[in-house]
């Protein structure tokens, strides 16, 4: 394919509220093992639109901070569908025409060997979308060969954009370990939800409970396997649970729906009805990620009831690589739940307004962006 030269739209960030869509330059493949990515598709995850307004900054809240204090503009995007049109001499695992997705905001140094692995526990050096890398948000990117996957023929590339936000959902269910025959419920149907609920599925859970606040992701959900959907809005979720478990409660529960509630997610309640509906020796999964603050949390009845609570670990490349393959060869699906597809980049605050406004617009996937 023929690289554009000259300049590209790209969409900045120069404070937060102030996001604006300009003209700049074609990023250069400077570097021997880089790529540039034409964008195909892009959508915009919670966390983009939090961070762009300002509602949370989280890790890369330093950088961010030092870019805005230097007046220097940040594009973000990290979930997206990209082809590689260009690519430094080093490049090997990579060619020109290969459709590719990256792993969650932030790439590692890829240097090391645990980076080159996939397996990265405890890499020092991560690199934020935004702050330090120019994300998604434009026509084209550059990337090192170490942070794209390349996804295999199959999904479409509406899919392929929906992937990035699946590949946390196995660390969730690694960390639960999922035993098979275990009774789990979900609570949160959005993309994390949907995901960890068909990955459970596959580990070998016996019952499956889906739990949302919206008819159309509970539809969605039985879709995709759940054997039992819940309406949080007018049923009680605990004692639901606790009927359908013949009182013991279940043996694990994923929060996939705690946030921050400007956005449509439960805050903090969530993963305290989590420790109501868990039976004694079961497992809370803290799949979501909460607002800032202080959960507040019966120590008594944890201890007593010995319940495990545990946040997963970080996603690595290889989450992302079993995902795109179970996608691939229909194990998993993503489909259903693309809702809204807009077409053209000055369409992507159309499409952060969907996503921030989810059950407004009956949107269960963020909103994307045929670029």
């Amino acid at each position: 394919m023929k690289v554009k030269r000259g300049t590209m739209k790209a969409w900045r960030m120069y404070g937060f509220g102030e996001h604006r869509l300009d003209e700049v330059p074609v990023p250069e493949v400077n570097d021997d093992r880089a790529v540039l990515i034409k964008i195909k598709v892009v959508q915009p995850s919670i966390t983009d639109a939090e961070v762009l307004k300002g509602d949370a900054v989280r890790e890369a809240s330093k950088g961010m901070a030092k870019c805005l204090a230097e007046g220097k503009p940040m594009q973000f995007g990290h979930e997206y569908c990209g082809e590689v049109v260009q690519a430094g001499n080093g490049v090997t695992s990579l060619q020109l025409g290969d459709r590719v997705c990256s792993p969650s905001g932030k790439l590692h140094c890829g240097s090391c060997s645990m980076c080159l692995s996939g397996r990265n526990p405890e890499c020092l050096t991560p690199r934020y979308y935004g702050v330090d890398i120019p994300g998604a948000f434009a026509e084209y990117m550059c990337l090192p060969e170490w942070g794209v996957v390349k996804v295999p023929n199959g999904p479409t590339d509406n899919e392929v954009a929906a992937l990035q936000a699946i590949d946390s959902c196995i660390a969730s269910v690694q960390a639960a370990e999922v035993k098979m025959g275990d009774t789990v419920v979900v609570l949160g149907q959005g993309p994390v939800g949907l995901g960890i609920l068909q990955i459970a599925k596959l580990a070998g859970a016996g019952l499956l409970v889906a739990v949302a606040r919206r008819p159309e992701n509970l539809e969605i959900s039985r879709k995709y396997g759940a054997n039992v959907t819940i309406n949080a809005r007018d049923t009680n979720v605990v004692g639901e649970v606790k009927r359908l478990t013949g009182g013991s409660g279940a043996d694990v529960v994923f929060d996939a729906a705690g946030g921050s509630p400007k956005y449509g997610l439960s805050g903090f309640d969530t993963v305290q009805q989590a420790f109501q509906m868990v039976r004694p020796e079961g497992r809370v999964i803290q799949s979501a990620n909460l607002p800032p603050g202080a959960v507040e949390l019966d120590s008594v009845l944890m201890r007593r009831n010995q319940i495990a609570y545990k946040n997963p670990r970080r996603s690595r490349i290889a989450d992302l690589q079993l995902v795109a393959f179970w996608v691939a060869c229909g194990r998993i699906q993503i489909g259903p739940q693309i809702t809204h597809v807009l077409h053209g980049l000055e369409k992507l605050g159309e499409a952060i307004e969907i996503t921030e406004n989810k059950a407004k617009h009956h949107a269960v996937n963020p909103a994307q962006v045929v670029v």
